[in-house]
């Protein structure tokens, strides 16, 4: 692809070393010339960021709501997200526990800028907005979350952008200074003590100042999972009478009633899983400032963070084996939730018997290894005259890989399900040890507190699960790995001129140029198998010991004779036999207990090649093309601003002119390159390749009037634009193919073995616009002290279109490379707009006017009511709102201080929210909603003297819970369980 920005482009290390070592060749060069004196305001202390926060509130050009860095380091707050959860209209999304990605004002289009620019995050390199728990908060030293556009902030978030700064050098007190901290941090659940370290050192001088940070910390978290494993993966079988094809219909009688008229809402699968996320992170800052003249300043920033982390899972999963067993449920109290479009009455049920034809010990790893590097070159001029500029050329560059590795352990046979192997003596069970035949009944309870899952206290003489000769792998494979690339390169340009003509102050004007390349190779991992009923071996990703693909009886049976699977270790694989250290007994799942239960040890998955050649040698990676793609955006704009005011009003009004250019390299599927293995998993079937540009004017106008010295009333209206995920431009187009048959080849004159194409699907849409809004904002803001404030907002977000699920047609190519048809696509199409609207309250003080200890005292409320419509109608024909959104949350926090003693507490709320939309077989669209819930969190510490401060914070101090319903509030289907975190630390200050 086209690299049309820059000529050459220096290494990430050459860069490094240049951007911070050249200007003190310049400075010597320099050596008469004086560093201007600037006055540095020192923050310690919750009053005063409070009062810091609010200043920049006051005199902001827009919208805006401020944290500073004592806020982040006194809160108890891991991630950057966390701390953006107590800003008004902001709700976060969890990760483990921590915050990892922010909604504001109910959406997610969110982008976040690094200290004003294009930032590139190895959590999120096909997005805009990053995964804040690859960021250590102690790199940031302040967060402002911009909720109205200006004409010079690039653009980039529909509802708002978070501007990540940076400590600078100048801004340290003369001389050598610095800080540390150690701190060891524990969960209720988990048993790890978790470190955490801190260094930074700088030293300002009268001409040039340097700073750097290292930040590392681990983290062992506990999370599980109860109730129905998967969103999505939902059916509404019903009874099937005659003349109905269906083929997850029951073709009996499901509740004994004598008509056939039912129907009942069901997973196909539930379980318990113990999860733990491990994390180990590293953030480092390197910042350099030169004071090149009395007009000339140079900066350079390296922003740089790594993170390697492993989710692991294990637990007892029941399922219907993935159809031909929908009526696998008896259920206990049945709710009659109303007819079906077909007529049949469905039901639900809160306590249930699985009769599972298969019980599984799963075990299961996901890692990630993200690295990104951020680099800023700046050159700043401040003229004695009226003009003043800045040049800024940007460069980083972000990779992460990413595996995910299962086992599966049957507890039972195999024969329920007809899964069957051979061992030359005819088939047999798959896991002959496993209980069985029959299915295992286990009770499913969603009435108490926390979902149970537990199988029968004794079934053939021993108590279920006990006993470890009845485990084996049946089933193991690798899959979704891939590997992301990206880089980012920056050049901008910004003017600034000062009037005195009358109203108009300024005007700001400036260009900018930008191209971000991002590739992405997703992978299987397959295994070669000998093939009985032909020559050589066949590829297979599912590696089971009963293959479906292999029916060498003719009689329907699975048969695999012996050797026909080529292996390490003995067939079956029984846990017994599997290597030292690979198997442990567990027990621990939250709040729940069903008993304990023999695991493959999830570590043991962590190198997906290392575990899956142990047990079928010789893995190779099989390509997924529909995942990998690689894309090209150029960006240039332009960006015109005019700054007006005078004693009762400021004014800013301007525009922002896009273009985007991309280069997007699909493709398409070709025929499969395994056995046993979904379609995707294919030979690469050639390449579509979409060069397309599109323009964006983005006007704005943000008007403040100073109703008295106090009070102000704020204005705004902007368009805004965000651009897509690049999965949803650039994933590839899958085509079915069937044979054609004797009577279409007769009709058209081809062979009727030749394979046809019959429907597709688009994983990506090149033709997608970027998500385009008009935003309107008015607010109200008493100042009625230095630290007090009472403020109300009103907002709305009008979307011009909405990304949505469609269908159209396309010529597609025969399996012999002529289009001779259209067929129908299934993906996704811009369609009718949405909107968002609400309100904002805030209301913060410190009670420094009261007497004595009282006056130690201060608060911080904040309510925020967003009401949202996608579009989209849910199962009982209710609109259903945008996804993720609360329609109310709210903050509230009490803190004290004084005599060196700083205490905290904070409560975060947030009422119900769509988590998805899913489309159960049967029923159509039906709303996943997350109760409402409410998370505590405080800190403490205490000054020992000016130098050293220890300090503790506990967050989710009630271990709140997340529990999921589907579309009834008495129908709930999962829980989320997080724990209780305490931190203990000492931080020293020089």
């Amino acid at each position: 692809m086209k690299h049309n920005l820059s000529p050459f482009k220096l290494s990430q290390v050459s860069f490094a070393v240049l951007a911070n070592i050249l200007p003190l060749g310049v400075m010597a060069a320099e050596s008469g010339v004086h560093a201007e004196q600037v006055e540095v305001i020192e923050v310690r202390g919750i009053r005063a960021s409070t009062e810091k926060s609010l200043n920049t509130k006051r005199f902001a050009d827009g919208v805006v709501d401020s944290i500073t860095a004592e806020d982040i380091g006194k809160l108890p707050d891991v991630t950057i997200a966390d701390s953006l959860q107590r800003v008004p209209g902001i709700q976060i999304r969890r990760s483990a526990g921590e915050g990892a990605t922010i909604n504001v004002r109910g959406m997610p289009q969110v982008t976040t800028l690094l200290n004003g620019e294009q930032f590139l995050s190895a959590g999120s390199i096909s997005e805009v907005q990053p995964d804040f728990t690859d960021i250590p908060s102690s790199l940031v030293g302040a967060m402002n979350v911009m909720k109205s556009p200006t004409a010079d902030t690039l653009a980039g978030g529909i509802s708002g952008t978070v501007d990540l700064v940076t400590r600078k050098p100048f801004d340290l007190e003369d001389g050598f200074s610095g800080a540390a901290l150690i701190e060891a941090s524990t969960g209720s659940y988990s048993e790890e003590t978790d470190p955490k370290l801190m260094v930074s050192g700088g030293y300002n001088g009268d001409r040039f100042a340097v700073l750097a940070t290292v930040s590392y910390d681990e983290a062992n978290l506990a999370n599980y999972r109860l109730g129905s494993i998967n969103d999505g993966w939902a059916y509404a079988p019903f009874e099937n009478h005659e003349g109905v094809d269906c083929w997850y219909c029951p073709k009996q009688d499901m509740n004994g009633d004598g008509d056939s008229d039912d129907a009942e809402f069901t997973y196909v699968n539930y379980g318990i899983m113990n999860r733990f996320t491990e994390r180990e992170r590293l953030g480092a800052t390197v910042s350099f400032q030169a004071q090149l003249s009395d007009n000339w300043t140079l900066s350079s920033d390296v922003f740089y963070t790594n993170m390697d982390d492993a989710d692991r899972q294990k637990g007892i999963t029941a399922d219907n084996a993935w159809g031909g067993h929908w009526h696998w449920q008896d259920q206990h109290d049945p709710i009659d939730r109303g007819q079906l479009d077909n007529g049949h009455n469905l039901y639900t049920a809160q306590d249930i018997t699985l009769n599972a034809p298969r019980v599984i010990s799963h075990s299961e790893s996901h890692t990630n290894e993200r690295e990104s590097t951020n680099f800023n070159l700046e050159l700043e001029y401040k003229g004695d005259g009226n003009f003043s500029g800045k040049a800024r050329f940007i460069t980083a560059e972000a990779s992460r890989s990413h595996t995910e590795n299962v086992a599966q352990g049957y507890l039972t046979s195999g024969i329920a399900h007809g899964l069957r192997r051979n061992d030359g003596t005819g088939p047999t069970a798959a896991n002959p040890g496993g209980y069985g035949p029959d299915p295992i009944p286990m009770r499913l309870n969603f009435n108490g507190k926390h979902p149970t899952l537990t199988g029968p206290e004794q079934l053939q003489g021993e108590v279920f699960g006990s006993n470890i000769d009845r485990y084996a792998i049946v089933s193991t494979y690798s899959e979704n790995n891939y590997d992301e690339d990206a880089n980012l390169d920056i050049l901008r340009l910004d003017g600034e001129y000062q009037f005195e003509l009358g109203h108009l102050e300024k005007m700001s004007f400036g260009i900018r140029a930008s191209q971000r390349d991002v590739t992405r190779d997703e992978y299987v991992l397959l295994a070669p198998f000998s093939n009985p009923v032909g020559e050589g071996s066949v590829n297979v990703m599912w590696k089971d010991q009963g293959l479906a693909a292999f029916d060498t009886d003719g009689n329907g049976e699975v048969s695999v004779k012996d050797g026909d699977i080529t292996m390490g270790a003995d067939n079956p694989l029984n846990f017994t036999g599997l290597p030292s250290g690979w198997v442990a007994k567990g027990s621990d799942f939250g709040p729940v207990n069903i008993g304990e239960y023999y695991f493959v040890d999830p570590r043991q998955l962590d190198d997906p090649f290392a575990f899956q050649n142990t047990l079928y040698p010789g893995n190779v990676r099989g390509g997924v093309p529909g995942s990998s793609y690689t894309v090209e955006e150029r960006t240039q704009s332009v960006y015109w601003r005019a700054d007006l005011s005078n004693d009762f009003y400021r004014a800013n009004v301007g525009f922002q002119y896009i273009k985007t250019e991309l280069d997007i390299l699909q493709n398409k599927v070709g025929e499969s390159i395994c056995t046993n293995c979904p379609g995707s998993v294919a030979s690469d079937g050639g390449d579509i390749v979409t060069d397309r540009s599109f323009n964006d004017f983005l006007p704005s106008i943000n008007v403040s009037f100073n109703l008295r010295e106090d009070l102000i009333l704020r204005t705004s209206w902007g368009k805004t634009m965000t651009r897509l995920d690049l999965e949803s431009l650039a994933g590839g187009l899958s085509i079915s193919r069937a044979r054609a048959g004797d009577d279409l080849a007769a009709s058209e004159g081809i062979s009727p073995d030749l394979l046809i194409a019959t429907n597709a699907t688009m994983q990506g849409n090149p033709e997608l616009d970027p998500w385009r809004a008009d935003n309107t904002d008015v607010t109200l803001e008493w100042y009625f002290s230095p630290s007090g404030l009472l403020s109300a907002a009103v907002f709305n977000i009008d979307l011009e279109s909405f990304i949505e699920s469609a269908q159209w047609q396309i010529a597609a190519e025969d399996g012999d490379g002529v289009v001779r048809r259209n067929v129908t696509v299934n993906g996704q199409l811009n369609g009718t707009g949405g909107t968002m609207e609400g309100a904002e309250l805030s209301y913060q003080q410190a009670f420094d006017f009261l007497p004595g200890f009282w006056s130690g005292f201060g608060a911080a409320l904040n309510y925020t009511y967003s009401e949202s419509e996608s579009g989209k109608t849910g199962f009982g024909g209710e609109a259903l709102p945008l996804e993720d959104n609360s329609k109310k949350s709210g903050n509230a926090v009490l803190w004290y201080e004084q005599d060196g003693l700083q205490f905290r507490i904070a409560a975060n709320y947030r009422s119900k929210r769509l988590h998805t939309i899913s489309t159960p077989g049967g029923m159509g669209n039906v709303g996943i909603w997350t109760e409402p819930t409410t998370y505590i969190d405080m800190s403490a510490s205490y000054d020992v003297n000016d130098f050293l401060t220890v300090y503790m914070s506990g967050s989710n101090l009630t271990e709140e819970y997340e529990s999921q319903y589907a579309q009834w509030e008495n129908n709930r289907m999962a829980q989320n369980i997080y724990e209780r975190r305490f931190t203990f630390g000492v931080r020293g200050r020089w």
